[in-house]
């Protein structure tokens, strides 16, 4: 990202929170057909891993930047007992109500068929916000949850949680099944996640699009699991702060991969 003058910076973030804001709230964007498309990378071609990471996209580009970014080839490089898959879980889906569903139907549900042990979710951005809806709605489905700089709402809902003292105090107004800052932050605040399936948050310190979503996530978090680094809403910032998540991955245990015949080895988008 370019470095501008505090002006052209200040515009620029006006701008950018208006669009993202006109997109939410109009139907301008493409609708979740089904099944969901994945890209599906196998560590090795003719074997199959025991684990499963699931790899979710933000608003802006689609499934195939992992692959473009090198972030697959880095997983791989580091030899982590996971294949991956990429879902083009783009906003229609989220803005149709039908993410949670079709992400189960499509994805989760198959990936178990198929003899993975672990399902782990790896968010960005607006992803991370779907991982969070994700456990929310089918918590024994998932393993591990990794967010990366996750998009939880506007600034309002924000101070609304500031000024009532915090996740644990605020309360949401009268339920509304189409407010989903206010479903998803009632939700948060009801959690023990000490307990519950573990989530590692990491964000940048800078940014200017999720402001103080993720700080305040992290304040409900054990503190072990939460980390930032310098950076704004970039995809630099994004591959510093999963670097350290797939560190996480590299603790997971390593058992024995499951060997394929030729047939079934190649990767392949559906």
């Amino acid at each position: 990202m370019k470095i501008f003058d505090a002006c052209l910076f200040g515009r620029w973030q006006a701008t950018l929170t208006v669009l993202l804001a006109s997109l939410f709230l109009s139907g301008c964007a493409a609708t979740g057909k089904a099944p969901l498309e994945s890209l599906n990378y196998q560590r090795e071609e003719a074997t199959r891993q025991p684990n499963l990471l699931v790899l979710l996209r933000g608003l802006g580009a689609d499934n195939r930047e992992f692959e473009k970014q090198g972030v697959i080839e880095e997983i791989r490089h580091l030899g982590l007992p996971f294949d991956v898959t990429a879902p083009n879980a783009h906003f229609g889906y989220y803005q149709a109500k039908t993410f949670a569903q079709r992400l189960k139907e499509d994805v989760i549900e198959p990936a178990r068929r198929q003899g993975y042990k672990q399902i782990w979710l790896a968010g960005f951005s607006m992803g991370g916000l779907g991982a969070l809806i994700y456990l929310r709605e089918h918590p024994e489905d998932i393993d591990g949850i990794l967010l990366t700089s996750p998009f939880l709402g506007w600034p309002g809902i924000h101070r609304e949680i500031h000024q009532a003292g915090g996740v644990s105090e605020w309360l949401p107004e009268a339920a509304d099944p189409d407010d989903w800052e206010q479903m998803i932050w009632g939700w948060i605040g009801q959690q023990d996640f000490k307990t519950q399936v573990p989530i590692w948050l990491g964000y940048g310190e800078n940014d200017i699009l999720t402001r103080a979503g993720p700080p305040l996530l992290a304040t409900v978090l054990p503190e072990a699991r939460v980390f930032s680094t310098p950076g704004n809403h970039t995809i630099a910032t994004f591959k510093t702060l999963f670097r350290r998540h797939l560190l996480t991955l590299a603790k997971q245990s390593q058992p024995l991969p499951v060997f394929l015949s030729a047939r079934g080895s190649a990767a392949s988008t559906f």
